[in-house]
């Protein structure tokens, strides 16, 4: 009987011990599976988050040709029939008799011609193709602004004076934004000649406006054709960068018209930011590692809003996107110097 009862016991320990063992690796498996869902999402989540701010820089930057109401180019000036294209233009031109109708062509045509070099860009690597679409958007350029100064009235005296402006404005930031990603793109041979097209395109833009409307209704044009250019939630951004620039080009008297339009596309981008998430907000510091353009006017532009920021009470939220603007701002700073170092 004794016997027994120790048998007995002894059944009883080892089968708590194997409910014991299967218990624990339950939980073990539980436990691993867990770290393993958590890996995953977190995983996904950085993926995901970095395919948002690959879209937002893709919405800021990629310009097609229907963006600038066009038609996608077929006919390349590589192509030896290029000629007949532009004897096109010139029959369209030649039945065009006002002077609003001929500037509605040759910004159509300069659009077109800019489309093409962004195409030839992709197709090609061979620098003088590249450097003679180039001239050839240079000269179009030329051309509008000659057609430009024969109209003789301002925007707010004539609707279509009106109308092609606020066009000409839009579709120039466009312009804009091709010419910045194009001096990364084409061949190192015909980088001058990029960067030089586009400091050409900043002068037209700038002198094409002085024009057509008066300096004290500058600001507001701008900012209201700015609103209306397609881009991302961050677009503000990039509105302040091109603004910065034409500043630079402007005359004396036009700056002050200039400078008000940036400050209330800061004011935006403020507003902005403060509405978004957390999440959104660090996102923005990625999209400002991506995001091309002149990295020297983005530490100006985060400057300014650091300022902007600190004019308002010290919340925590305030607080906290402040933090963020600044981290922003070193990075770019550190990655410009790192770039110089290696020049």
């Amino acid at each position: 009987m004794c016997d027994c009862l120790i048998s007995y016991i002894r059944k009883i320990f080892v089968f708590r011990s194997q409910k014991m063992k299967k218990s624990i690796k339950l939980s073990l498996i539980l436990i691993v599976g867990g770290l393993l869902l958590s890996t995953g999402f977190t995983v996904l989540s950085q993926e995901e988050s970095a395919t948002d701010v690959n879209e937002d820089v893709a919405l800021d930057e990629e310009v097609e040709s229907e963006d600038l109401d066009t038609k996608e180019p077929k006919l390349l000036p590589d192509n030896p029939l290029y000629f007949l294209k532009n004897w096109g233009r010139k029959i369209r031109l030649f039945f065009a008799f006002s002077p609003i109708a001929k500037a509605e062509l040759r910004e159509r045509f300069t659009n077109e011609k800019l489309m093409e070099l962004q195409k030839l860009s992709r197709k090609t690597i061979r620098a003088e193709i590249i450097e003679e679409a180039i001239e050839n958007y240079q000269q179009e350029l030329d051309e509008m602004k000659e057609a430009v100064d024969k109209i003789k009235k301002k925007a707010e005296e004539n609707p279509e004076v009106e109308k092609f402006l606020n066009k000409f404005i839009q579709h120039q930031v466009l312009h804009n934004r091709i010419l910045e990603k194009l001096e990364n793109q084409v061949p190192i041979e015909a980088f001058e000649k990029i960067k030089q097209a586009r400091e050409e395109h900043l002068e037209k833009f700038k002198d094409v406006m002085l024009k057509l409307e008066d300096t004290d209704k500058l600001p507001e044009r701008l900012e209201t054709n700015l609103e209306k250019v397609e881009g991302s939630k961050y677009k503000n951004f990039k509105n302040l960068e091109i603004l910065l620039e034409l500043a630079e080009k402007v005359p004396e008297q036009a700056k002050e018209a200039i400078q008000k339009a940036q400050e209330n596309s800061l004011k935006r981008l403020k507003g902005d930011l403060e509405k978004m998430s957390s999440e959104d907000q660090e996102k923005f510091k990625d999209y400002l590692d991506k995001i091309g353009g002149v990295k020297e006017k983005h530490i100006e532009i985060l400057r300014d809003f650091k300022l902007e920021i600190e004019k308002v009470p010290e919340t925590p939220k305030a607080l906290e996107l402040k933090e963020k603007i600044i981290k922003a701002k070193e990075r770019i700073e550190k990655r410009l110097e790192e770039r110089k170092k290696t020049e």
